[in-house]
């Protein structure tokens, strides 16, 4: 089978197989780094939650 196609048609797919796999791994290792979020206090996220932004949403009443 491989005779049919010719030395140059093989060499020339086994380099391109081998640049998409490299590609494709660059890809998964460039995503796979991302860090990930921190899980935090749930009070802490509560008590630093940006309410001045929901003045028009929702009515929040102030402490006494």
């Amino acid at each position: 089978m491989i005779e049919a196609m010719g030395l140059e048609t093989v060499i020339v797919s086994a380099i391109t197989g081998a640049c998409t796999l490299s590609f494709a791994a660059s890809v998964y290792l460039f995503y796979r780094s991302k860090p990930q979020p921190e899980t935090g206090d749930l009070d802490e996220i509560v008590r630093n939650a940006p309410y001045h932004r929901l003045h028009n949403i929702l009515k929040i009443k102030p402490r006494a």
